[in-house]
């Protein structure tokens, strides 16, 4: 077996630095090295706050999400995995196939009101979240 392949891969990240990350009032420690895969350009949105941390805009950071699903199915699908729910067990919940709850959480179709409003009364979420 080659040198590399004894190493155990967690050690790896060991040695690196790490990133403090604070969402919702959890703090993630991240490799550097893994962050460096997800960094995004942000030259005029990035600020620095009071602190002098560096803060960015979650509408910034989530961009490119946006641009590849719509925001009512990035809501969507939020919403499903806040409660821990196959797109099945979802999808039963508000009477529709899962077929079609997949083509809503990807944009490739519209929610629409009547739906919109099983989900409100199913997850007691406003229903014009989901309307675009």
């Amino acid at each position: 077996m080659s040198e590399h392949m004894k190493k155990h891969p967690i050690k790896a990240h060991a040695h690196g630095h790490s990133l403090l990350v604070t969402h919702h009032s959890k703090t993630y420690k991240i490799p550097q090295n893994i962050a460096n895969q997800y960094v995004i350009e942000t030259k005029n949105k990035v600020k620095k706050s009071k602190k002098n941390k560096l803060e960015i805009t979650l509408s910034t950071l989530f961009k490119d999400l946006e641009h590849e699903y719509t925001k009512a199915g990035v809501l969507l699908r939020g919403l499903r995995l806040r409660e821990n729910l196959s797109q099945i067990a979802f999808a039963k919940k508000i009477n529709i196939t899962q077929a079609n709850l997949s083509n809503m959480e990807n944009g490739r179709r519209p929610i629409g009101k009547t739906i919109a409003k099983r989900i409100e009364k199913a997850f007691g979420v406003n229903y014009r979240y989901f309307l675009e």
